[in-house]
């Protein structure tokens, strides 16, 4: 062995070793190591596997040696299925060799049909002779050597891989437990569980690797965790093949598999492993077969070609599984057993990305086959319905003079009571409508009218100024005026014969005369801008003062005593714009779609006089103007109303 031989990778010498083989106790060890059936050992040939199990014993002989340059200490490693008794003696100083050692056995280097065999030798510079002592061994192979660093790199490969392997593994389970969870198809659940028992296998080499590396984990948890991942994989099956509807029979034996494998689980779990596992292997053999039995039946018998892909990636793995069962059960000497690398984990996250897709597009086409199912029941049922519908039309023709007196009958009184119920509906809205106007109309004339008796009676009192009294006075009247034009104005405008009486009207002048009826102190307050040219429109005068009456009136109403209230006029793009703008403190988000409705008044606005209805009638006279009034801008410093409407040219000629 050179300096650089068994560091990348191990350096088999498997056509260097000899081998004797015989029946068991034939082959003492003393005479062995004493070199006196030297003679009797043939060449290994191509490093044939040694089969040494059903009353038989083997010795393996091989000669090593290392270079001055290469290190003394070196790892044999060597590949057994089933291994029973291994025992490996090399030579000590004086060429003797001593009583036999064990193998070791690492979790990392554990696979599904063979076990590697790990023994520390040292290797002297001149040639030195080793005998391996094997019994109740089904088949040995793939001897090789190893240097530390080439043991270590090869650990922290194998651990690379199936960290790579679980993790793949983990985003699976995940992802699966989310479909499930989204979609209710329990096929995505079984699949997660299948994902499950298969992270628990790679933990139960990645986690006594952990914490001892030389350590392996219980044999008879492995069987388990083996058991359990078979119960889970017969239940995807099932559910992924459709067993209960296709064969009622194998969806019976997969549910039985599934309690032998749970049954089997039990026993490892209580320390019986050894003894059940050949039970286990001729279980899964069976299950393997009935597999590859099914999937050849649902293809090529019952013609389910929608179960191809998932047949094909199901026979791989169960084809492949079956060798690996037979080999290990010694009735094949090949089968898939090689070990972890980069081919392995590229094979099998390849394989279970494929069942993943296999998974979802079985979904899908459950999903697509379901909504089929759907479309050809509605239309059956709009068939249905059409049928239905021609009989019925076809008694209903045969059935018409009988009934012809009875349905005219009727529906003369279902007309009846449906005007009736109009009728009624329409009356007790009016009277709701009329209670609410006159709770409302009622405080407010009530408070003008307490005004001017007080005011009057005060007037004839010794020590009384007149003027302030006659100034209350006026100012109720203005309200009750106010109160009675608008209630005038809501009649006509929703009476039975609501017309408008028309004319052109200069708005420039009617908003001059609008600052007329108010006090002294409220005209100093208003601030009105109007264009230098007229603003003619064509309207009702007496409805479009009443609007803008009631706009100018809020204005001051709602504004700080000592605030201007600003009226502008402008005209643009062939319509005529009011803006009355107000220093209150504007109205709240929550309000302002309400404003514009019958008998309105928001929490802010109760305290103060008023009916609900000025921004309704300015609304509604905007409307029959073929105008508008809306609500331009509102915040803490106030508020601006716009009410704009078509203008007409001039009816006086220009000079």
């Amino acid at each position: 062995m050179g300096e650089s031989d068994g560091v990348a990778q191990g350096f088999g010498f498997g056509q260097g070793v000899e081998v004797l083989r015989g029946p068991a106790g034939t082959l003492p060890a003393s005479e062995v190591l004493a070199g006196r059936h030297d003679a009797a050992f043939a060449p290994a040939g191509d490093a044939a596997s040694l089969k040494c199990a059903a009353g038989f014993e083997c010795w393996a002989r091989f000669t090593l040696s290392r270079t001055v340059e290469a290190p003394g200490e070196w790892w044999l490693r060597v590949r057994a299925v089933r291994p029973g008794t291994v025992t490996l003696h090399g030579p000590d100083a004086t060429g003797v060799h001593p009583s036999g050692h064990a193998p070791r056995q690492f979790p990392l280097s554990w696979r599904f049909v063979s076990s590697d065999l790990f023994f520390p030798v040292q290797l002297p510079p001149s040639p030195a002779t080793y005998y391996m002592h094997l019994q109740d061994t089904l088949a040995t192979d793939g001897f090789q050597l190893l240097q530390d660093s080439g043991f270590e790199r090869q650990q922290r490969q194998l651990s690379t891989y199936l960290s790579v392997s679980a993790g793949a593994t983990f985003a699976l389970l995940v992802l699966n437990l989310v479909f499930w969870k989204w979609l209710r198809d329990p096929l995505f659940l079984h699949f997660a569980l299948v994902m499950l028992a298969a992270l628990l296998l790679h933990g139960w080499q990645v986690v006594p690797s952990m914490r001892e590396p030389q350590q392996l984990a219980g044999m008879g948890l492995r069987a388990v965790l083996q058991a359990l991942f078979q119960a889970s994989t017969a239940l995807f099956v099932s559910r992924l093949f459709e067993f209960r509807h296709h064969l009622p029979r194998a969806a019976r034996t997969a549910s039985a598999f599934v309690v032998l494998n749970l049954l089997n689980a039990a026993l490892a779990l209580a320390g019986h492993h050894a003894a059940i596992e050949p039970w286990m292997a001729v279980l899964e053999l069976s299950a393997l077969v009935g597999t590859i039995g099914v999937a050849g039946w649902l293809l090529f018998v019952k013609r389910q070609w929608q179960f191809a892909w998932p047949a094909a990636l199901m026979l791989l793995l169960a084809v492949s599984s079956l060798l690996a069962r037979l080999r290990w059960m010694g009735l094949m000497e090949v089968g898939p057993d090689e070990g972890l690398g980069p081919t392995w984990t590229a094979v099998r996250l390849a394989y279970m990305l494929l069942l993943a897709i296999i998974v979802a597009d079985r979904t899908r086409r459950a999903e697509t086959q379901l909504r089929q199912t759907r479309r050809r029941a509605l239309d059956d049922a709009q068939r249905a319905e059409r049928m239905l519908e021609e009989k019925v039309q076809q008694r209903t023709l045969e059935l018409f003079r009988s009934n012809a007196l009875l349905a005219e009958e009727i529906g003369r009184r279902r007309q009846a009571e449906a005007s009736l119920e109009a009728a009624l509906a329409s009356e007790r809205k009016a009277l709701q409508q009329q209670r609410q106007f006159v709770s409302l109309v009622s405080h407010e004339f009530r408070t003008p009218l307490a005004v001017i008796d007080a005011a009057a009676q005060s007037i004839g009192l010794p020590k009384v100024e007149v003027q302030p009294r006659v100034a209350k006075i006026r100012r109720a009247v203005q309200r009750l005026t106010q109160l009675v034009v608008n209630c005038l104005a809501e009649d006509r405008l929703h009476g039975e014969s609501a017309l408008l009486k028309a004319e052109a009207t200069d708005l420039r002048k009617l908003l001059e005369g609008l600052i007329a009826p108010f006090g002294p102190i409220e005209q100093t307050r208003i601030r009105l801008q109007l264009p230098h040219g007229d603003a003619w429109v064509h309207g009702d005068p007496a409805l479009l003062e009443i609007a803008l009456h009631n706009l100018l009136q809020n204005a001051i109403k709602y504004s700080a005593p000592d605030s201007d209230v600003d009226i502008r006029l402008t005209v643009q793009d062939h319509v005529a714009c009011v803006d009355v703008v107000d220093r209150g403190g504007g109205i709240p988000v929550e309000e302002r779609g309400r404003i514009f409705e019958r008998f309105f008044r928001g929490a802010a606005t109760r305290s103060a006089s008023g009916t609900g209805l000025g921004l309704f009638l300015g609304a509604e006279i905007a409307r029959a103007h073929n105008g508008s009034l809306v609500l331009v801008r509102s915040d803490a410093t106030g508020s601006v109303f716009r009410f704009h409407v078509p203008v007409v040219p001039s009816p006086i000629p220009q000079r």
